[in-house]
């Protein structure tokens, strides 16, 4: 018995369920505030990309001897 495959199909019946037990203004809330997280979730590896980035480029001018603003 594959309890995770079981635990799939009941937790997508109980999503279903409530599904159409919402209005389609709730559902489509729901949808856009979902789109708005992952949206805000790409920004944010974004960002940590940059950031590694910078922290790189830093490091690198530090080990050649050269300072921000003439330090």
């Amino acid at each position: 018995m594959d309890t995770h495959r079981y635990a799939q199909m009941l937790g997508r019946l109980g999503g279903l369920s409530r599904a159409r037990r919402l209005a389609p203004d709730e559902r489509r809330r729901i949808a856009s505030l979902g789109g708005l997280a992952r949206s805000l979730a790409r920004h944010a590896v974004r960002r940590v990309e940059l950031n590694f980035r910078s922290l790189e480029a830093v490091t690198v001018l530090r080990k050649a001897g050269i300072t921000p603003h003439g330090q």
